[in-house]
């Protein structure tokens, strides 16, 4: 199946630079992960602007059919957090839920994040197609909520 990203979407095919890819891999992929079908490293360590004080930016698709609602995948969304921690060796882990991310949020973090795991490919690409599509169709809106809000603050 051909991967429906465009090309500066794949970045997840670039070499690591982050010493957290190889480590969540390996979580995703040793533990059941709570239905995790897709994990994402972005912000800072995906992106090599990583310091002493940033926090590791991990992002996970979990299985709708096991999760179909927003208060269970809370749920995971607090125990992975935990796992996560304590598998990377750090309080500093912030965890989205890509369910429920709003679209700009998960389009950012596909196309300038990385994906360091997928469980379930085609998953993956239907949720990538979809928030890309949600994202751009809420551009124009988003663009002209913000004009108006800027003209509104000049007055």
């Amino acid at each position: 199946m051909d991967d429906p990203r465009s090309d500066a979407v794949r970045q997840y095919d670039m070499p690591s630079t982050s010493a957290y890819d190889q480590p969540l891999a390996a979580f995703f992929s040793m533990v059941d992960a709570a239905g995790v079908t897709a994990a994402y490293l972005f912000g800072s360590h995906a992106e090599g602007r990583a310091h002493r004080e940033s926090d590791i930016d991990v992002a996970v698709l979990l299985d709708r059919a096991r999760y179909p609602d927003e208060p269970s995948r809370f749920e995971v969304r607090l125990r992975l957090i935990g796992a996560l921690g304590g598998a990377l060796k750090s309080n500093h882990v912030d965890l989205v839920v890509l369910n429920d991310a709003p679209p700009s949020l998960a389009r950012a973090i596909i196309t300038r994040g990385r994906r360091v795991f997928c469980r379930n490919l085609e998953a993956d690409h239907e949720f990538v197609r979809t928030t890309l599509l949600r994202a751009a169709d809420l551009e124009p809106w988003l663009r002209r909520m913000r004009r108006i809000k800027l003209e509104a603050v000049r007055r």
